[in-house]
């Protein structure tokens, strides 16, 4: 029985202990990150946690050449074709472990040699100039790089020529450690079929209608007009720019000033995805919400005018500007 006892008193002192260190632990980030309670504090731990890099460099560097690489075209005819510009999003704290220089405009010039040079190992038809913009998106978690978006322009390309391509060693840059993936370890092994030159015209330019849906009425061409997003806080309103993805929480890049210690640093993100506006929580602690709906971790919602979208609780009423149209009859090509 005393041995009992004296066992049951020892368990109680090692979880007084353990609630004391957790009770210093967060006066000590109280302190740290200037919140007024310690759930506040927690919320701020719990999300720096969430934020931290995961993955090495060389890991980090070779989800970058996947998000490139697995996009090409496929035409009716079997012809496989490379994206003349595509757009990778990574991550604020990414960008440093890619460039150690922070350079966003090297880091797009060696995805695009890293691109091109992939094509023409592939087979590919790959255009006369291969460009790769590399975007700071603040709503991604780091670590993640998704799949990069792609453009098609009419234009030449280069003739398709057998076999592999060797990588001038000038301009393989090993201080960033592109050299682990050169070499191709899958090469083509069918014919390539030769392409054939994509023919160019006054029509109008692909890409300069690539994020418009166009429609037909009555024989005329007309394009939807994106809309403008107005978000209203305390009463103040403010207006969603339309490039980039937008984050919703107390840092300071917010486009809304929250300044409640129940939202996170990087509560939500909103974004214009295809003339739609969408949003998307980013790991809250207490979560987001749109018209009493939870909204889910990185599954994007799409907005509605007149909606309210709860930030932790937090009201915010949604406007967006009726969508409208454009004649594109006497609209010319520069």
């Amino acid at each position: 029985m005393s041995s009992t006892i004296a066992s049951l008193t020892t368990n109680l002192l090692i979880l007084a202990a353990f609630a004391g260190v957790i009770a210093l632990g967060l006066r000590a980030a109280q302190s740290v990150f200037k919140t007024d309670t310690k759930r506040a504090a927690a919320t701020e731990v719990a999300a720096k946690l969430v934020a931290y890099p995961t993955g090495s460099s060389g890991v980090l560097r070779r989800r970058f050449v996947r998000a490139l690489t697995g996009q090409h075209l496929i035409m009716p005819s079997g012809e496989r074709l490379a994206f003349a510009e595509l757009t990778v999003r990574i991550a604020p704290e990414d960008l440093e472990r890619l460039d150690p220089d922070g350079d966003v405009e090297r880091l797009g010039a060696d995805g695009a040699k890293l691109y091109a040079a992939h094509a023409r190992r592939s087979g590919w038809g790959v255009p006369a100039d291969v460009t790769v913009n590399v975007e700071i998106d603040p709503g991604l978690r780091s670590g993640w790089i998704p799949p990069a978006r792609a453009i098609a322009r009419a234009g030449a390309f280069e003739p398709v020529e057998t076999g592999s391509v060797e990588i001038p060693r000038a301009d393989r840059r090993k201080p960033l450690g592109w050299d682990v993936v050169t070499e191709d370890p899958e090469p083509a092994t069918a014919d390539p079929i030769p392409l054939r030159p994509v023919p160019s015209g006054p029509e109008l330019d692909p890409a300069a209608t690539a994020l418009f849906s166009a429609i037909e009425d009555d024989d005329v061409l007309t394009v939807n007009v994106v809309p403008t997003l107005r978000l209203r806080y305390g009463g103040r309103l403010v207006e969603v720019p339309r490039e980039g993805t937008a984050v919703l929480g107390r840092v300071g890049r917010s486009v809304v000033p929250f300044t409640e210690p129940e939202v996170s640093g990087r509560h939500a993100a909103i974004r214009l995805r295809a003339g739609r506006w969408e949003v998307a929580d980013l790991g809250s602690t207490n979560g987001t919400t749109l018209d009493g709906e939870p909204v889910e971790c990185e599954r994007w919602m799409p907005l509605r005018s007149g909606a309210v979208l709860a930030v932790a609780g937090v009201p915010v009423e949604v406007t967006i500007d009726a969508t409208g149209t454009v004649n594109l009859a006497d609209v010319t090509s520069r």
